[in-house]
């Protein structure tokens, strides 16, 4: 029997930890492990690695290691065929291999591949915009932002060096916010490294809506707007970005409300979206491609597959609303997959999903975060200050700790 996961993010690696624990002594099962990167990305650490050193992979081998019935498969997901219940991977192409396509068959399969940038076919936007989804986005951002600040230190013409200096991030939500902070913050020492004064360097925060985190309340939106704007960081909100532009050697934004800006800097951080790969398979999708999924989170029409993460339309049934792209979700449906195939297998009834909302922490810097924590009998706690920090690296500590855990109840029994 081969049980089949798609991807290594949140969802992926809590899912794959504990089928490997729960079936440890079933040698007639067999579990598989898809992912294009031999390492799992702290994708919610991303924002700290566009800006400076920080760690935010794990080697995939420090947790499948004594997992004797994990097969690891590198390559990149090209097919999924429902009805004949097989998986077509591809394994890259260099200049002296060809690319090597394999299939593996599967009897249960979940499908954890994440999600892309969305641009929203907007013109320009994808060719010119930079993007924070990947290890590689991070690094790019990183090395050009240097690079600008670099090229302006000798740059003699007054508007070639602001185009140099500013920096626009579209997207007012989580990761556009964490990312411009981060920014502003290390803009202090790269003023310093390159002789440019404190003043020059501009960030832009461009959001569509009526005001950035939405997902925070009144209050706390406004001491992040403080908090920001104390910074330095200029927020544009009601604006959307309608195309980028480039014309004689100059970079262009363009914008509704308001003039073009001018910079040599975007990245875009407004909206995910679902690979094309789900609706060709034949699963039934919805909005961004989510596939739809029922109460335990199975494909409509194939029992024998799951989907988790952001690659799900899961419905929460207290408010009937689409369940969020975060990664908190993700971990809870990865842990309950692994447990309803598991019941799926033996016959026995699966556990409906009912989501579990932790609660909301965006960090403004190295120092300082907003948000709230759930506390038992339907109260919270807000928070802005280091308290804040302290509960989001906590968070992410908590992930690991728990996949960690699974690893350690497996090896206990070795």
């Amino acid at each position: 029997m081969d049980i089949v996961i798609l991807g290594a993010g949140y969802g992926g690696m809590s899912c794959v930890t504990r089928l490997s624990r729960k079936f440890r002594r079933k040698k007639d099962v067999r579990i598989h492990l898809v992912n294009r990167h031999t390492y799992h990305l702290l994708e919610t650490r991303l924002h700290e690695r566009a800006v400076r050193e920080s760690e935010v992979t794990i080697p995939l081998s420090r947790f499948l290691a004594k997992r004797k019935n994990v097969t690891f498969h590198l390559g990149e997901v090209t097919h999924i065929a429902l009805e004949e219940r097989y998986v077509e991977l591809d394994f890259g192409k260099s200049e002296t291999t060809p690319a090597t396509p394999r299939r593996i068959r599967y009897d249960y399969l979940v499908i954890a591949l994440g999600s892309k940038t969305n641009f929203y076919q907007i013109p320009g936007l994808e060719e010119h915009a930079f993007q924070l989804k990947e290890l590689d986005d991070s690094e790019r951002i990183r090395e050009h932002t240097e690079r600008m600040f670099a090229i302006a230190s000798t740059e003699s013409n007054p508007e070639k060096r602001r185009e140099y200096l500013r920096f626009v991030i579209g997207g007012g939500g989580l990761t556009g916010v964490e990312l411009a902070t981060e920014m502003a913050e290390r803009f202090d020492s790269l003023c310093e490294q390159y002789h440019i004064e404190e003043s020059e360097p501009e960030i832009l925060l461009i959001e569509l809506g009526e005001k950035i985190l939405p997902s925070l309340d009144g209050k706390q939106i406004r001491r992040s707007v403080e908090a920001l704007q104390a910074m330095g960081i200029r927020i544009l909100t009601n604006t959307r970005v309608v195309g980028m532009r480039e014309e004689n050697g100059h970079l262009e934004i363009l914008r509704e409300p308001g003039a073009p800006i001018p910079t040599r800097s975007m990245i875009w951080t407004g909206g995910i979206r679902i690979s094309d790969l789900l609706r060709k398979s034949g699963a039934e999708t919805g909005p961004q491609g989510r596939v739809i999924v029922n109460e335990f989170l199975q494909v409509q029409g194939y029992s024998e597959v799951f989907a988790i993460g952001d690659n799900a339309l899961a419905i929460n049934p207290e408010n009937a609303k689409a369940v969020p792209t975060a990664a908190q979700f993700a971990l809870q449906q990865g842990y309950l997959t692994a447990d309803n195939v598991k019941r799926f297998i033996e016959g026995r009834d699966l556990k409906r999903y009912r989501p579990k909302v932790l609660g909301e922490v965006v960090s403004l810097g190295r120092h300082l975060a907003v948000g709230w924590a759930s506390l038992p009998a339907g109260m919270q706690l807000r928070f802005l200050g280091f308290l804040g920090i302290l509960f989001k690296r906590a968070i992410s500590e908590r992930h690991l700790f728990l996949l960690w855990k699974e690893r350690q109840n497996w090896t206990g029994h070795w």
